[in-house]
């Protein structure tokens, strides 16, 4: 967060903002609450910048996008750790690339995927040409972390859970039997996935985090966009 700050401010400095939508998503509440205390999130909006929810977001496809429409060919650069087809944004036509935070910020101040922050000039808000110096950053805040709202609230170590059987969010689950102590065998094959077979691929998030708490209904969701060996086509 630091590294990308000092980009983001020596853009500042010559009167530059980022020229493409740029997001902020803490880790975390200590995150959000350090960031916000040494001032790194004051320079992320004066850069134009939206810092986001420290919740999940466009990183598990939790991102209500407005700037292109779904099937629109688009590029996103991110420093999110996945960049699976449709994961950000829902949209299959998006072509995500990953990248550490420093070069997303220096991107989104040249407003240019082929932008090289060690060579390529950029101009002043006064017309006067300047290159990005290395970012500076630390591993940790001198001050710490800064703990945040405590929005902890201890349950109750007795009482009984009452869930709404008509509920399509909620279910409790039923223990399953006891393993005999014999391997399975002879069992049904479901699909012989063709190609990649990530997480995404077995059980995609975005919309069906709804569902998280009930077993049944998110398994209707099982290997949904894995493409089958035997006919080459996605859920089918």
């Amino acid at each position: 967060m630091t590294r990308a700050a000092s980009i983001a401010k020596q853009a500042l400095d010559k009167g530059v903002k980022a020229k493409t939508l740029f997001t902020v998503t803490p880790g975390s509440e200590q995150v959000r609450a350090t960031i916000e205390r040494d001032g790194l999130s004051k320079i992320f909006k004066d850069f134009g910048g939206m810092v986001l929810a420290n919740a999940c977001g466009p990183c598990i496809g939790q991102w209500d996008r407005k700037d292109v429409k779904k099937g629109e060919k688009n590029t996103i650069v991110t420093s999110y750790n996945r960049n699976f087809t449709g994961r950000n944004d829902a949209n299959p036509a998006t072509h995500a690339f990953v990248t550490s935070p420093d070069i997303v910020t220096a991107m989104a101040i040249s407003g240019r995927l082929d932008f090289d922050p060690r060579n390529d000039e950029l101009t002043a808000a006064d017309g006067s040409k300047f290159k990005l110096k290395p970012p500076v950053g630390e591993a940790l805040p001198k001050k710490g972390y800064d703990r945040g709202e405590d929005t902890y609230q201890e349950s109750s170590m007795s009482g009984e859970v009452q869930v709404d059987p008509s509920s399509q969010r909620l279910q409790l689950l039923k223990p399953f039997n006891k393993w005999d102590g014999k391997d399975l065998e002879d069992m049904v094959i479901l699909i012989k996935v063709k190609g990649k077979c990530t997480t995404d691929h077995i059980s995609a998030a975005g919309p069906w985090l709804k569902y998280r708490g009930h077993l049944d209904n998110i398994s209707n969701n099982l290997f949904l966009t894995a493409v089958n060996a035997e006919n080459g086509e996605m859920n089918k």
